[in-house]
Formats: structure tokens, sequence, C-alpha cells
């Protein structure tokens, strides 16, 4: 799973409006983590489950949709089947991964899925209209694009190692701290400059009301997946 420079809103089945994806981002990630795998919050924690999933498939990422289900089918698997069986250190050890992966996996997924199909002027545009404030506002968007350029980053450096026939014989780890990571702190800083400098030009800190080009609405489904999202989150504390 890689993240990229551009937006695939455009090859989206079903265009989310940047503020639903939040609302349902909050609820999967609320949910998952503290919800109990019996009751009612199981049937909730298995809709929150879902529905990345199905939002991956209607990007088209395939592949990550069957990794996650792939992931969270072994995660689930084993804390039904396997963990009960088995004691002392290995039990331990499977507990703590199985519930990373059932837990935070969902969250981590719809929150890749936000990033991956929510353009910076799509996510400027849903948070004007909300009324956050600016400085909630540019260090989120200036996230949104931090985290693709560091993923560019570090291919690049990989490419370049590969090119001089370092790139699969690094093993020693001070070697690779050497060859990856020193650049990337270096291509880190500098992303980190390049993205203020571009935040100042572009005006972002300016007093006054902003114009948008971008335009976002809320359609019929997204009043509907964010009333359902907030039904779960109700029904989460109720029961």
């Amino acid at each position: 799973m890689t993240f990229g420079l551009s937006s695939t809103s455009d090859k989206s089945v079903l265009k989310l409006d940047p503020r639903t994806k939040l609302c349902l981002l909050t609820a999967i990630s609320l949910i998952m983590v503290g919800g109990k795998t019996v009751g009612a919050e199981y049937i909730l924690r298995v809709i929150c489950a879902a529905i990345p999933f199905i939002l991956l498939l209607t990007v088209r990422h395939i592949k990550s949709a069957l990794i996650y289900m792939i992931l969270l089918g072994l995660s689930v698997f084993c804390e039904g089947s396997v963990i009960p069986h088995i004691s002392g250190a290995a039990n331990l050890i499977l507990m703590i991964i199985c519930g990373i992966l059932s837990r935070f996996v969902p969250g981590y997924m719809m929150g890749w899925y936000t990033v991956r199909s929510t353009s910076v002027s799509e996510f400027m545009t849903a948070m004007d209209k909300m009324h956050v404030p600016y400085f909630i506002t540019i260090p989120f968007s200036v996230m949104f694009r931090y985290f693709p350029t560091l993923g560019e980053e570090y291919r690049s450096i990989h490419d370049a190692m590969k090119m001089r026939e370092i790139g699969q014989s690094v093993k020693n780890p001070f070697t690779y701290i050497e060859y990856v990571l020193v650049p990337i702190m270096m291509s880190t800083v500098r992303i980190a400059d390049e993205l203020s400098a571009a935040s100042l030009t572009k005006g972002l800190c300016a007093g006054g009301r902003r114009t948008h080009i971008c335009q976002i609405n809320i359609r019929l489904y997204d009043r509907l997946l964010i009333i359902g999202a907030l039904a779960m989150i109700v029904l989460f504390f109720v029961f």
C-alpha cells in the first residue's frame, strides 16, 4: 500500500464529502478501539470493520482491501480459535498482536482511505464550511501533503540505492541508517520548509473569508452515512 501525491477521488465510484469521511473515521476509531467482542458492541465492530473494506473497493484499491480483510480475518480467527487453546508467553504475544490488528487496523485503513480520496482543496473547503479555525485546519492540510511527499522521497531513495546495487545488500542496521534514515531525515526538514512556504504563499494565514474553487456538497447518501455514524456512536455509549 503506497501513498501517492494525487487524490483518487476522481476515480471513486462513491464520492463522499470530506465531512462524511471524518465522521465515519471518528466512529470507526472510537468503536473499534473501545468496543467489546460481545453483545451489541460486537455487531457495531463488525459494521465498522466492513466500512473501510467497502470504501476501498469504491476507489478501486482491491489489493489493499483484500490485504486488510485477510489481516482482520486472521486476527479474529486467532482471537476466537487459537488464543484460548494456548498459554504462557505465546498466548500473551499472540493476544497483543491480534488485539492491535483487530482494534487499530480498521481505523488506520479508514484514515488511509480518507487521505487517498480527499484532495487538499476539498479538505480546506470542508473545514471552512464547518467554521474550523485556521490554526487547526492548516496543520491538517499540511499533513495531507507531508506524508504522501515523504513516501515519494522514500521510494526515490530506495530506487537510487538499487541503481547503485546497494538496495538488496543492506543487512547491517547501521548501514541502513546511513543510506536510508539519514536522507529521509534531511528530506523531512526540507519538505516541512517547502510546505510551510507554500502555505504562506497561498495566503492561508491571511485574515478574512477565503473563496474556494472546489465545490463540495453533502448529498443524500452523505446524510445517511453521517446519521448512521452518529447512531453507532450513540449505541456504543448506551450499550
